[in-house]
């Protein structure tokens, strides 16, 4: 985990740990753009994702890179409680390790 200014950086591991206090707490967090294999080696992801907290309420987002460091939003959704996108930021984090497990 590492943060940076206001905003914390997991790995999809850790964030399909993550309890809706810790996202109130960290306001803003997002996945690594690599992941480490079976040899202890980085690869990239082709995804990440990052939840928020904001005034309307709950910020998810599912961001496919294009070329390290540029991506674009594939999906983003509001919700109005943590709980709610804490659900489909799970999801998500299950689907896109999933799909490296099969590549």
């Amino acid at each position: 985990m590492h943060y940076y200014g206001n905003e914390t950086i997991m790995s999809l591991e850790q964030v399909l740990r993550l309890k809706p206090s810790e996202v109130r707490i960290l306001e803003w967090v997002r996945t690594y753009e690599f992941l480490e294999n079976s040899y202890g080696v980085d690869e990239s992801v082709p995804y990440f994702l990052d939840i928020r907290c904001e005034a309307e309420g709950v910020r998810i987002r599912k961001n496919r890179i294009t070329e390290f460091p540029d991506f674009v939003c594939e999906a983003e959704r509001l919700f109005p409680n943590v709980e709610e996108g804490l659900s489909v930021f799970h999801q998500w984090a299950e689907e896109i390790l999933q799909q490296i497990e099969k590549s």
